[in-house]
């Protein structure tokens, strides 16, 4: 067996159940395929009684995940390490937290002059920020390519990967996109909660991240100021802070606008 190529990047934001399983969002592509390396680390443990070997783990623990692709996509990645876009621009913030997601590829390999193609599928993955290595030109050519790292764990149920061979492309393709659900929608209401002027509604995805409202519209409470929004609308200590990323993980939220006293 001969691996030859490789292909279809996707991933999906993973939303786990309480029975421990994974569902993944509509299925996003960072960039073409140009390598990938999984380095899996098992546990290692012995226990030894009477003499002798009793028992032994081998379990495992988790993998390194590095991908390359050629060009990304500002809106996709931002998606993926959890950023926020507002008006096309990608807003890196300290406090940006990167979801989990599942992340698949197509594997081509040539076994006994057959062409066949291997699906890996990671389901549960989060990647970190990437690091940035440009050069002005030179005499010669040479391309710039993206690399993500990030760590593969395990599912609630104990899942971290699922694999399929196929002798076409077309049905790897189908299995791969199989894996992943259809996106949805989601609307974020404001409210202005004792004051007025609530900003208006945001329709995103659930998964997604929006910029929020900075609340310099909104008309607070007499002897009060704007300090952040929360999904409580009694909090006192809000928390999040206007202008900054917040992801959509239902179908409708509504936040609350936060008031301190002047």
């Amino acid at each position: 067996m001969a691996k030859i190529g490789l292909r279809n990047y996707l991933f999906g934001v993973l939303t786990e159940q309480q029975d421990g399983s994974g569902v993944y969002g509509s299925p996003l592509k960072p960039g073409k395929a140009v390598s990938c390396s999984v380095s899996v680390s098992n546990n290692s443990a012995s226990l030894y009684a009477d003499d002798g070997l009793a028992e032994s783990d081998t379990s495992f623990q988790n993998a390194t995940v590095s991908i390359e692709i050629d060009n990304e996509d500002i809106a996709i990645i931002a998606t993926l390490l959890g950023h926020a876009i507002d008006d096309g621009e990608m807003v890196r913030n300290t406090g940006d937290v990167a979801p989990y997601v599942g992340l698949g590829r197509i594997i081509t390999k040539m076994v006994n002059n057959v062409v066949k193609y291997k699906v890996e599928f990671l389901s549960k993955v989060k990647f970190g920020e990437p690091s940035a290595d440009e050069q002005t030109r030179g005499e010669s050519v040479e391309f710039a390519t993206t690399t993500l790292e990030g760590t593969a764990s395990q599912l609630g149920n104990g899942e971290w990967s699922r694999a399929k061979e196929f002798t076409t492309l077309t049905a790897a393709q189908d299995y791969l996109e199989g894996l992943f659900g259809a996106q949805t929608s989601a609307t974020v209401t404001y409210s202005a909660n004792t004051g007025s002027n609530p900003p208006a509604a945001v329709t995103s995805y659930v998964g997604g991240f929006i910029t929020l409202d900075d609340g310099s519209g909104l008309t607070p409470p007499s002897n009060k100021h704007f300090v952040g929004w929360d999904t409580t609308s009694s909090a006192t200590v809000p928390d999040y802070e206007g202008g900054a990323p917040f992801r959509v993980n239902a179908a409708a939220v509504t936040l609350y606008a936060i008031y301190a006293a002047n």
